[in-house]
Formats: C-alpha cells, structure tokens, sequence
C-alpha cells in the first residue's frame, strides 16, 4: 500500500508543479500584455489603478441567470 501512497504523493506533486509553471507563464504573459497597453496608451495608471481609455479592461461574462439549468419538478403520486 505504501507504493500506491508515494505514487499519489509524486502525481499530486507533478500536478501541483505544473500548476505553478503555467500560473508562472501566465503572470509573465499577462505583465508583458499590461507593459504593451501601457506603452500603446491603451490603459493607464491613475492613483495607483489601472483606467481604459474604452472598454478594454471590462470583462464580458455570461448571464448568471441564463447559464443555470431549469429545474424540472417531479410530481409525488
């Protein structure tokens, strides 16, 4: 049993090793994305905030409402 447990402990440390690679290729790509704006004049910083000149930063989300599923109700005899 104590080779399936270092076999879970190795696999729960490779996923957590990716996990922190691309969360590090992430940070830099979303740095190098902000530094572009920035120099384009896209976004800028004011009291310390990132401020759009339009609505580059506003993130566009699905309806709450339109992406939960209907509730089908089930009659009791």
């Amino acid at each position: 049993m104590s080779s399936q447990l270092k076999v879970t402990n190795l696999h729960n440390a490779a996923v957590e090793r990716l996990s922190l690679e691309m969360a590090k290729h992430l940070q830099a790509a979303v740095g190098r994305d902000v530094r572009d704006k920035l120099a384009s004049g896209e976004i800028k910083i004011v009291n310390g905030r990132y401020v759009a000149v339009d609505d580059s930063l506003k993130v566009k989300r699905a309806s709450v409402f339109g992406a939960q599923p209907k509730k089908t109700q089930h009659k009791v005899c």
